[in-house]
């Protein structure tokens, strides 16, 4: 299939504030780009859905999770200064010095993370890794009234990094795990326009990184005949990686076909077959209990609906420079677009 994808939609899905239970901004972006050709809505959990072909058989979900992690403001100091807790799971040590972006009382306020200077941590200190609990935001406010003008405890944000391009095919940002995945779903539905008379949904689900609640929600509502889930893996030629782990998966050579407990071997199969057709390079990765993505959640609802799951690597996870090269997500939607359309 030809296909071009639209990496304006892309960047504005990247740059949107959406962490886990508050994905509004995301899901604004994803319902937007939807309207223009299908037909779009969110439910009341906040999960956001395109549809074509209402009532054609078989009804097939795809899912994308538009969540990312972020933080939560738990206390605001007599000094301005902002105590944070985790939404989604942080290594404290990549937040060190960061800019983050809050959703304010009147929009968007910047901050930083902040940590005593190298200068003054004792030598025990420099050894320790930093905890979250140690951690403060500082959005320049000279006092607790002065923040307080501006945003609130139960504020949320995300880390303020703007996607980039690096050399050759390779995107650079914030919230690929799990933007990318929202935004192929889509993009996949927008190519299967005229292409097949199944009724098809793409969800972009919320509040994955906290438990994979919104894709519960979302298959259970839809009742389909069968899914497809679409994710990130880790990128196994990173430094450090144990590829016993991890699996083969590498930048640039396609995407990852999961097979374990809560993939459907019939809709494996048909994966597997789809990319050997259209000449889409893959891997396998195997997982013993769960996949750790929305499929886990999906497979279980009502008396179980056939799932599959299409990843795509990905270096960096839960950091500001999370990676991914452009081919392999062209390669995952074209991947979607000819399993759905052979279905």
């Amino acid at each position: 299939m030809d296909y071009a994808p639209d990496l304006e939609f892309l960047e504005r899905l990247l740059l949107a504030v959406g962490p886990s239970g508050f994905e509004e901004e995301a899901a604004e972006v994803f319902l937007e780009r939807a309207r223009a050709f299908a037909e779009a809505e969110r439910d009341r959990h906040g999960n956001a859905y395109a549809r074509i072909h209402p009532g054609g058989k078989p009804k097939v979900l795809l899912l994308g999770h538009l969540d990312e992690i972020g933080v939560i403001v738990s206390h605001v100091e007599e000094k301005g200064f902002l105590r944070l807790k985790p939404l989604g799971g942080w290594d404290p040590q990549v937040l060190v010095g960061q800019r983050l972006r809050f959703l304010g009382k009147r929009g968007h306020v910047l901050g930083v993370v902040g940590r005593k200077a190298i200068h003054v941590l004792k030598e025990e200190e420099r050894k320790k890794a930093v905890e979250l609990s140690e951690l403060f935001a500082d959005i320049g406010a000279g006092s607790r009234e002065e923040a307080l003008e501006h945003l609130e405890v139960g504020a949320v944000g995300v880390l303020d990094q703007a996607p980039r391009r690096l050399l050759g095919e390779r995107l650079v940002s914030k919230a690929l795990d799990n933007r990318l995945g929202a935004f192929v779903v889509l993009e996949a539905l927008r190519l299967l326009e005229g292409r097949t008379s199944a009724e098809v949904v793409a969800v972009g689900s919320v509040q994955e990184e906290i438990g994979a609640y919104g894709a519960r929600t979302a298959a259970f509502r839809e009742n389909p005949d069968l899914a497809l889930v679409v994710d990130v893996h880790h990128d196994s030629a990173t430094p450090g990686m144990d590829k016993a782990q991890v699996g083969e998966a590498e930048l640039g050579r396609g995407v990852v076909l999961d097979i374990g407990p809560f993939v459907d071997k019939e809709v494996f199969r048909g994966l597997r077959q789809a990319a050997e057709r259209e000449g889409l390079p893959y891997t396998l990765h195997a997982h013993g209990r769960w996949s750790g993505t929305d499929a886990d959640e999906v497979a279980k609802v009502r008396e179980g609906i056939p799932t599959g799951i299409v990843s795509i690597p990905l270096r960096y996870m839960h950091s500001p420079v999370e990676m991914v090269d452009l081919k392999d997500v062209e390669r995952a939607v074209r991947l979607l677009a000819a399993f759905v359309a052979g279905v």
